[in-house]
């Protein structure tokens, strides 16, 4: 969170023009301002009027981008969950074992988190996102969630991992990235990158067969991101 994923709000990042000389409003400078109100908060503490109120702007300038708060919602969680699913759709396009896909989809994943700001990590916990209006937000995760699923049954296929059930280790390893956020002072000495292979490693040693293959897997990880930038480029 290839499969159904919403990987970038459906409208451009246009904004409402300010008569008061100030830059235009934009969907992004609005869904920046809402994941910061909200996550200090919650969703039922912070308002559309507050949020115009952080920005300077009127809130009819809001109702102008987004039809409600939820659909902020809806697409806030979507914006931040973008850069994670073009990369899955990525490295679902090249020709990796299901191992060495699962690591690094495990690493990016959790040093992205790693990387968030810790004051917004309450965002992505919001109780009111179970429900029926954030049926979008709960597919994106869905979507995330369902890009580990199949890397699991595919590394179980081939022999190179094994659980007697796929499904609960993909919910599993996926809420394992997210962790990092959480941990607050207990991880403040390690860096993004070393809180990355640390949950890739533990990650992989409870799936593989052959756990003594870790460091190969670590090793053909590493190389990913080169390939891909140089299919980009090609």
């Amino acid at each position: 969170m290839s499969e159904t994923a919403i990987s970038a709000p459906k409208r451009r990042p246009v904004g409402r023009p300010r008569g008061d000389g100030k830059p235009h409003l934009t969907r992004n400078m609005v869904l920046s301002a809402a994941a910061r109100l909200m996550a200090i908060h919650g969703y039922g503490g912070t308002s559309i009027r507050m949020i115009a109120k952080d920005l300077k702007a009127s809130p009819a300038s809001l109702f102008h981008l987004f039809e409600s708060k939820a659909d902020l919602l809806n697409e806030l969680i979507a914006f931040a969950a973008a850069p994670s699913l073009a990369f899955y759709a990525r490295i679902n396009e090249l020709d990796v074992p299901p191992d060495v896909a699962l690591y690094k989809s495990v690493f990016e994943e959790t040093r992205m988190v790693a990387s968030f700001d810790r004051e917004q990590a309450g965002l992505f916990y919001l109780p009111e996102l179970r429900q029926p209006e954030f049926a979008v937000a709960q597919q994106v995760r869905a979507d995330m969630v369902t890009h580990f699923h199949w890397l699991i049954i595919e590394g179980c296929s081939s022999g190179l991992m094994a659980t007697a059930h796929p499904a609960l280790a993909a919910e599993q390893v996926f809420q394992l990235t997210e962790t990092s956020i959480m941990a607050g002072e207990n991880v403040a000495g390690l860096s993004p990158d070393e809180q990355a292979v640390a949950a890739a490693d533990l990650a992989l040693h409870g799936l593989l067969v052959d756990p003594a293959q870790l460091e190969n897997i670590r090793q053909q990880a590493a190389q990913i991101v080169a390939t891909i930038d140089r299919l980009a480029v090609e």
